[in-house]
């Protein structure tokens, strides 16, 4: 009966949302958090209240999803929907305080793997290790310069050519990684997954951007644009020492993988 019930509210949920009714909507996704209480119901909710103009609404609910993304040790995920709230409501108290407290959480704490996505991958350069090697006062800093994006799927975040220098985490969904070989043909360098760094190549080397970064599924992304890192490199020259690091571990891997198509 119970697995009947959720069907339901699901086809009840989408036909909603399909329509435009919001506020049905939410009705509806209420009632399946009860029976299936899974954090992206709460962020759908809040993105169900922005479209309602439910500011206060829709800050509640992405400050209550990020508490469940964070009790699991989902610290990224977390994060990226404290940041959703607070660009609601910039002097959120709450999102505030329990975002900086995730730097104690026990993710970072105990530099543990983040839990996997069912059809997700382990993060090869997840965004921990970084995230522990900071203070609680430079994790709030750093934090507090990020900026959330939420992209559809098989959008280009980062073009091969261009010239932007932002430094990207993902938060949820995954992106392709490719480029242009000189015969015009396109290979698929690295598929990305949910706390993986990309983008620091080009900051560090300071040279246009080196492949082209697409989402695969609706994907939600934490930036740090060049005049943020500037400014936080240079009260915190370590950082770069850490997006050094994966950024060589990346340049290997695209080698090997650029030379085997060459070789094919």
């Amino acid at each position: 009966m119970a697995a009947e019930t959720k069907a339901q509210l699901i086809e009840n949920v989408q036909k909603y949302l399909g329509k435009g009714k919001w506020k049905e909507a939410v009705g509806e996704m209420e009632k399946l958090f009860a029976l299936n209480p899974d954090p992206i119901i709460r962020v759908r909710m809040g993105d169900a209240y922005q479209k309602l103009s439910s500011k206060p609404e829709a800050t509640r609910e992405y400050v209550y999803a990020a508490d469940l993304y964070a009790e699991t040790g989902a610290v990224v995920k977390a994060l990226a929907q404290y940041k959703l709230a607070l660009r609601l409501d910039p002097q959120h108290k709450r999102a505030q305080d329990r975002m900086a407290a995730l730097h104690s959480n026990r993710t970072i704490a105990e530099k543990k793997a983040e839990p996997v996505e069912e059809g997700k991958q382990k993060p090869a350069n997840s965004a921990i290790p970084l995230f522990a090697g900071f203070t609680q006062g430079e994790f709030q800093e750093f934090t507090n310069l990020m900026n959330v994006h939420t992209h559809g799927a098989g959008e280009v975040i980062v073009r091969e050519g261009d010239k932007g220098k932002s430094v990207y985490i993902i938060a949820s969904g995954s992106v392709k990684v490719y480029t242009t070989m000189l015969s015009g043909e396109v290979v698929v360098l690295a598929k990305l997954w949910p706390s993986e760094f990309f983008g620091e190549i080009s900051y560090l080397t300071g040279k246009p951007r080196t492949a082209t970064i697409e989402t695969l599924e609706e994907t939600t992304v934490l930036e740090l644009t060049e005049d943020k890192l500037n400014y936080l490199l240079e009260k915190h020259p370590r950082v770069r020492e850490v997006l050094q690091k994966f950024s060589e571990m990346r340049l290997k891997g695209t080698i090997e993988t650029v030379i085997s198509k060459s070789v094919e």
